[in-house]
Formats: structure tokens, C-alpha cells, sequence
């Protein structure tokens, strides 16, 4: 069965763009990205709010993910980082 993601979020940190997805798992808002563990955060926070808070929600968890893999050693798997055209995987 093909789990679609309920959403998909990009930033810009530096001159890098990371893109990563989100989905509703419950009363989790779970974001997921290549070369880099998933983190969640509770939806409670929203106060119920959907639309552009979630998607606020979910960039803020993709940035946490990019810092903290950010601070791995080089021998962790790298990230995934992605152009207009191209998507390069180290």
C-alpha cells in the first residue's frame, strides 16, 4: 500500500533548500525527509488550527531535523538536498 504524505514542506537555510514531508499520525504531526530520522510534534500545540499553522509547524520541525543532522558525524548518512531541477544524494 502506497502511503502518500498528507502534505510537503521546503526551506531555505543558507543557500540550501531541504524538502521533507508531513503526515497526521493521530494527534502527531510526524515529518519525515531523506537522509534524516523523523521527528513529530503534538498537534495540541495548534489548538486545533489546520492549514497554514501545520505547514508552519512542519517547517519548524524540518529545521530541528536539518540542525541536528547537521551536528552528526560524517559517517551518519547525509542529507538529501534539492534543486529546481536536480536532487543530489551524497
Amino acid at each position: 500500500m502506497i502511503n502518500l504524505p498528507d502534505g510537503i514542506v521546503s526551506v531555505h537555510l543558507g543557500n540550501e533548500r531541504y524538502r521533507g514531508a508531513y503526515y497526521f499520525r493521530g494527534d502527531k504531526l510526524v515529518v519525515t525527509a531523506y537522509g534524516m530520522q523523523e521527528s513529530s510534534a503534538d498537534l495540541a500545540v495548534l489548538g486545533g488550527e489546520r492549514g497554514q499553522a501545520v505547514v508552519n509547524l512542519a517547517k519548524l520541525v524540518l529545521i530541528d531535523m536539518v540542525r541536528a543532522s547537521q551536528a552528526m558525524p560524517d559517517w551518519y548518512p547525509k542529507l538529501s538536498l534539492c534543486g529546481t531541477t536536480t536532487q543530489i544524494y551524497y
